[in-house]
């Protein structure tokens, strides 16, 4: 698993709260880095915040299932907009987590997005019961 997030303490909390059960193989702390990181290390699923410097989440989710398709990504924002969250599936996202939610439904994400299921926080509304692509 590789760790996206621009905050440090951020990186360092996920990062405790996926290792007892997962295998962390590296960390970064923008888009751009996560591109290369990616690319370099294949790993299983990545975890990384929608919003981060040099390129969006939403950018690197696209980029990285072009190139890398096996690869699961789950999108972890601290806003829970239905559009956002449909925008995110659309671009490839396996998991729509909220931040603040991070610590309940970070592990079932994950282990969803390894199974092939999508996931979405409960808390964010989404108005149908279709699929969200």
């Amino acid at each position: 698993m590789l760790l996206a997030d621009d905050h440090v303490g951020l990186l360092k909390a996920w990062g405790r709260l996926l290792e007892p059960s997962c295998d962390v193989v590296g960390s970064v702390r923008d888009g751009r880095a996560l591109l290369e990181a990616a690319i370099a290390l294949k790993p299983d699923v990545i975890v990384a915040d929608l919003a981060m410097p040099e390129v969006g989440g939403l950018d690197v989710c696209r980029t990285i299932k072009a190139s890398l398709p096996q690869i699961k990504v789950v999108l972890v924002t601290g806003g829970g907009d239905e559009n956002v969250a449909r925008a995110a599936f659309r671009a490839g996202a396996s998991a729509f987590v909220l931040k603040y939610a991070a610590v309940h439904d970070l592990q079932v994400a994950i282990e969803r997005a390894l199974t092939g299921d999508e996931y979405c926080s409960p808390t964010v509304r989404m108005k149908s019961a279709e699929s969200t692509r």
